[in-house]
């Protein structure tokens, strides 16, 4: 059977606070994660917030790794946040303009639409990290479709963690069946975790049922 590493060009991890608690369980994960599942590489995101904390672990585990990897900087993303003023004032974080943003869970689509068109206008290319944890895509999936007409790039986790519900597999296929999902993230790397396994399995079923067409 194909591994999840030979259906996605590349793993997608997020380091958060979390991972400061203990550095060495969270690189001991993922480093399984990544071989177990034959990933030819991996990038791993930082937290602005918290760039002078992580950027050196991750730094290492990527020197360590035999595995090619890359990190970027994530921007944290609130209700309160003025879109274009938070891109426009932290320039040295982004590379080939493109923008990582990681929203809240109650972050709204109209807050940032206005922004998110001009921001494309010009040339920035805008990735939206863990759309699926977002409480408006999980009750109003449509909303995604907004996103995407102004140029942003859509990652979902497919993580129960971040559920749509008892349909939650469900929508999850319909959402990829429809394009809307542009990338995947991996939420879970603890393997004795539930949701890790329940995670791996919906992505590659997607992803194998493309191949299958």
């Amino acid at each position: 059977m194909l591994k999840l590493g030979n259906l996605i060009e590349e793993d997608i991890f997020l380091l958060d606070f979390d991972s400061l608690n203990d550095i060495h369980s969270w690189q001991e994960n993922y480093k399984f994660h990544l071989i177990n599942n034959e990933f030819k590489s991996f990038k791993i995101g930082i937290p602005f917030r918290l760039k002078n904390e992580l950027i050196g672990l991750a730094d290492q585990f990527i020197d360590s790794s035999e595995i090619k990897g890359s990190s970027f900087i994530y921007l944290d993303v609130t209700s309160d946040t003025k879109l274009r003023t938070l891109i426009e004032s932290n320039q040295p974080e982004i590379k080939d303009k493109k923008v990582f943003l990681l929203p809240q869970k109650n972050v709204k689509y109209t807050k940032f639409s206005s922004d998110f068109w001009d921001l494309n206008l010009l040339g920035y290319e805008i990735n939206v990290l863990k759309c699926d944890g977002m409480k408006e895509c999980q009750s109003t999936p449509k909303t995604i479709n907004k996103y995407l007409l102004k140029g942003a790039k859509i990652g979902f986790t497919g993580s129960n963690k971040h559920s749509f519900g008892l349909l939650h597999k469900r929508r999850i296929t319909q959402l990829f069946q429809e394009n809307l999902i542009d990338f995947w993230i991996t939420e879970t790397i603890n393997q004795r975790d539930s949701s890790y396994l329940q995670e791996i399995k919906l992505k590659t079923e997607l992803l194998i049922s493309v191949l299958k067409k």
